[in-house]
């Protein structure tokens, strides 16, 4: 899972003066139905949240960590990463790193972190290993190894945004599938196939629900389908089901088995 309440909106101006801050209905609504159906399925997961919502939803991020999840970092406002310069990337970290004790505890440290946008700056890597972070999930092909960190990347036709939201027009049509956005039948299929191949190859996916965007039934029912599937195939011994910074820890345990390059996804289609 990725995004939390209303830290992107905020960052970008598009959050109604009007409105409340602390009630947003992905906080209120989505992530609830959403949690309860990981535990109806006994499959944890890890959810990257905007450091921001320390603050103002520090028992929702509880909730999620009692409940088995991993919680990482997702930046301060959903900032899109890569186009930080030094002074703020080192900012936005030092504010998140201070903030997340809040809800977790004196002390607690995040494992890992997916940059907004998917990309990364030169000194991100280095800030990472500096700052105890076991590993980065940015848009990449496969795992890797890269200045002791391990990379535990997304991939863009694997997580429900690609299909839904109009600003990822970009990647769509660098794919060969258009601008316009895709139905849930569209994501769906694409998961549920990927299930099986990465059965069949033995090779490693990163499956990405954002619960703003999983707040109706249609799409609710996207997160059954492939959380049934997941299961059946645990169940039956052909899946590790595992959360991104276990996965980290299996990929560092065994660095002889990967390379330096994740096959870096330096598509652009975000700037704010």
């Amino acid at each position: 899972m990725d995004n939390m309440g209303e830290a992107a909106d905020l960052n970008r101006n598009l959050w109604p003066s009007s409105e409340p801050i602390g009630s947003h209905y992905s906080v209120t609504r989505a992530l609830p139905e959403m949690l309860s159906h990981l535990a109806q399925h006994n499959i944890r997961g890890t959810y990257f949240i905007e450091a921001w919502n320390c603050h103002v939803y520090p028992d929702a991020i509880r909730s999620v960590a009692k409940a088995g999840h991993e919680v990482a970092y997702h930046a301060w406002q959903h900032e899109v990463w890569s186009g930080l310069d030094s002074q703020t990337e080192i900012g936005n970290l030092n504010k998140s790193l201070e903030a997340v004790e809040a809800p977790m505890g004196k002390g607690w440290r995040y494992k890992g972190f997916r940059p907004p946008g998917g990309l990364v700056t030169e000194r991100t890597l280095g800030l990472m290993k500096e700052r105890g972070f076991r590993y980065l999930s940015p848009a990449a092909d496969r795992c890797a190894v890269a200045e002791d960190v391990a990379i535990v990347p997304f991939r863009w036709k694997e997580i429900d945004a690609y299909y839904y939201l109009p600003s990822l027009a970009a990647v769509r049509k660098r794919d060969g599938l258009g601008e316009d956005v895709l139905d849930e039948t569209a994501f769906k299929e694409t998961l549920l196939k990927r299930i099986d191949e990465v059965c069949a190859k033995g090779e490693f996916a990163a499956f990405l629900f954002h619960p703003f965007l999983t707040a109706d039934e249609q799409r609710l029912n996207v997160v059954r389908e492939v959380l049934s599937k997941v299961l059946k195939k645990r169940e039956d011994g052909e899946l590790w089901v595992a959360t991104c910074d276990e996965v980290a820890d299996w990929v560092l345990q065994h660095t002889e088995d990967f390379g330096s390059d994740p096959g870096w996804d330096r598509v652009e289609w975000k700037t704010k």
